[in-house]
Formats: structure tokens, C-alpha cells, sequence
């Protein structure tokens, strides 16, 4: 019988005495901690009544650890592992109730009915069949003699002597009803019920099929095989998914690989396309500065020799017309270098 303590724990978990401050939210990862209890069924509190292979689990059930699992930030990682072991511990068990099913299916013995006679009655039916068998032989010379009324009295007499034979048999036979095997849980029945008739006194060990299959032991087994096929499936559904993230994770590496290439490369040849426009540019734009400087310097020659054939301050406003003329000259270059490139550019 639990303890209070073991019942409050159960209930309210160890550290129920703590402030929540204090509580570190991890008690579920104790020793003595049924884990198996946090993801489904316990086996061992289950089956313990019912299985002699199958110990009694002493360990701690507790509904508050349970609800501190499902809070805690690494709740799906403590799950996954608790769930592999878990259904580890599931098969084990079914695998124990397979082979015990294999065994006891060999041993199991067909319907038959069967004649138990003691000795001393063994020999009072031997006499009773010698006495039919000369009643029969004596009534058969009588009516062959025309005995007819001396015939009838020996046949009379042999069908007695069967009535006698057959009564000590039937108080002596049983029909026995055959036996099976349960599948789920390898224990082995009579076939039938308590109204089989022929065989109403069962010997010690022996279950009547409708009694094992409305047993608590038979459906503690259920439980088990149910959970079992239902972590199976959840593993299977993770299995999938845990292959379809992968697959996908593949794919979005292959495009960023393929995508990565196709931008590096056209990278490479934008910066090959800059330097080429740059280049070009360059010999371009030198062409123009010297035509332009070449330009404004015959322009400010012939403005000089008209100004000195006009005489006096002539030369200097001459050299001074002519100085501003190259500096509109150049501006003019410079602008036509600016729009050259602004043009190679959108190229």
C-alpha cells in the first residue's frame, strides 16, 4: 500500500514543499521516475497482477511530473527518448507472449471423449458382452428349433446385458471439449463455456474460453498490444517526416549551390563589363581633351591676332579673350566626356 508521502508525490510531485522560485521545473528527469508513465501506460503497473514474468514497477507516477514535462522547453526532445524506450519495453513484452503463445500452441489437445473404466468394472462388462453374445447365439438355435417363445426370452435377456454395458460407460466417460491458445496473451483455454456438457468438473489451471477473454489479465494484455501498435505508427509518421525535412533541407541546398553559381558568375561578368566600359572610356575621354585643348588653343590664336591688328590694349584683351575661350573649350570637353560615359554606362 502507497505511503502519504508516495501519494502527495504522485499527486503534487517532490519539490511540492518548494517555493516556485526555487524549483528548477526538471524533476521529471529523477531516477525514480516511471518515464514510461509520462508517454503512455506503465507495463509493470499494469501487467503485475496478472504475469508472474512481469515485475511490479516501484517507481514514481506522478500526474504533476507528467504536466512539468509538457512545460519544459525541451519537452519534444525528453519525449522522442522517452517514447523509444517506451515501445522498446512494449515489444519485449509481446515478443515474451509470442513465444509463450508458440509454446502452448503445441501442447494444446483436440476434442475427443473418453472411456476411464476401474478394473473391477473393466471385467464386470467383459462378463456382461460374453452373456449377450450367448444370449444372441441362444436365441438364434431356438428360433431356428421353432422355439419361438424360448428365442424371444434369450434376446430379451441379450439386449439387458447391453443396457448394463452401456450405463457403466456412461457413468464412466467424458467428452473432452479441445483447447486453444489466446494470441494476444498466450494462455491457454478450454474451447467453450461452463455449458459444455461432459466435462463439468475442471482440474486445477484450466480456464473456460469466455471466462479468459472477460478476464482482467486478457485485457491488461489489450492495452499493451494497442499501445504498441499505436507507437509504432507515431514512429513510422516521425520516421516520414524526419525524411521528407531531410529531402527538403537537400533541395534547398542544391538550389542555393545552383543559384550561388549563377550569381557569381554574373558578378564576374558585370565586373568584367565595368572594367572594359572604364578602359574604354579612358581612351576616349584622353582623345577628347587633347582635340579640345588643341582646338582652344587655335581659337585663342587667331582671337590674338585679331586683337593685336587692332592695336593698343588689344594684346591684352586678347590673351584674356583667348584664355576664357580654352576654359569653355575644356568645360565643353569635359561635359562630353561625362555624357559618353553616362551613355556607355546605360549600354
Amino acid at each position: 500500500m502507497k505511503s502519504a508521502k508516495d501519494m502527495l508525490d504522485s499527486l503534487m510531485g517532490p519539490s511540492r514543499n518548494m517555493a516556485a522560485k526555487d524549483r528548477k521545473g526538471d524533476d521529471f528527469k529523477m531516477d525514480n521516475v516511471c518515464t514510461h508513465f509520462f508517454v503512455g501506460l506503465c507495463p509493470g503497473q499494469l501487467l503485475c497482477k496478472h504475469v508472474d514474468a512481469v515485475e511490479k514497477c516501484k517507481l514514481l507516477h506522478s500526474v504533476a511530473l507528467k504536466e512539468e514535462l509538457e512545460k519544459h522547453p525541451d519537452c519534444e526532445k525528453y519525449k522522442r527518448e522517452y517514447e523509444d524506450k517506451y515501445t522498446r519495453r512494449l515489444e519485449e513484452i509481446c515478443s515474451d507472449a509470442d513465444a509463450k503463445v508458440a509454446k502452448e500452441k503445441r501442447k494444446c489437445r483436440p476434442p475427443e471423449t473418453v472411456i476411464k473404466l476401474p478394473d473391477h468394472l473393466k471385467i464386470k462388462v467383459q462378463c456382461y458382452e460374453e452373456a449377450r453374445a450367448e444370449r444372441l447365439k441362444e436365441a438364434n438355435d431356438r428360433g431356428e428349433a421353432g422355439d419361438l417363445e424360448g428365442s424371444q426370452m434369450a434376446m430379451r435377456s441379450s439386449q439387458q446385458a447391453q443396457r448394463d454395458i452401456d450405463g457403466i460407460n456412461k457413468a464412466h466417460t467424458s467428452t473432452f471439449p479441445g483447447e486453444d491458445v489466446c494470441k494476444l496473451c498466450g494462455i491457454k483455454y478450454l474451447l467453450g463455456g461452463a455449458g459444455v456438457t461432459g466435462y463439468e468438473r475442471l482440474k486445477d489451471g484450466e480456464l473456460w474460453e469466455e471466462d479468459h477473454y472477460k478476464s482482467k489479465g486478457h485485457e491488461a494484455y489489450k492495452q499493451v498490444r494497442d499501445a504498441l501498435t499505436e507507437m509504432r505508427k507515431k514512429r513510422r509518421e516521425r520516421e516520414q517526416e524526419d525524411d521528407t525535412a531531410r529531402k527538403t533541407g537537400k533541395e534547398r541546398s542544391r538550389s542555393r549551390d545552383r543559384g550561388g553559381g549563377r550569381e557569381g558568375k554574373e558578378r564576374e561578368r558585370d565586373t568584367r563589363d565595368r572594367g572594359d566600359r572604364r578602359d574604354t572610356d579612358r581612351r576616349d575621354g584622353g582623345g577628347r581633351d587633347q582635340g579640345g585643348d588643341r582646338r582652344g588653343d587655335r581659337d585663342g590664336e587667331r582671337g590674338g591676332d585679331r586683337d593685336r591688328d587692332r592695336g593698343g590694349n588689344g594684346r591684352d584683351g586678347g590673351g584674356r579673350d583667348g584664355g576664357d575661350r580654352r576654359d569653355n573649350n575644356r568645360d565643353r570637353g569635359r561635359d562630353n566626356r561625362d555624357r559618353d560615359r553616362r551613355r556607355s554606362r546605360s549600354r
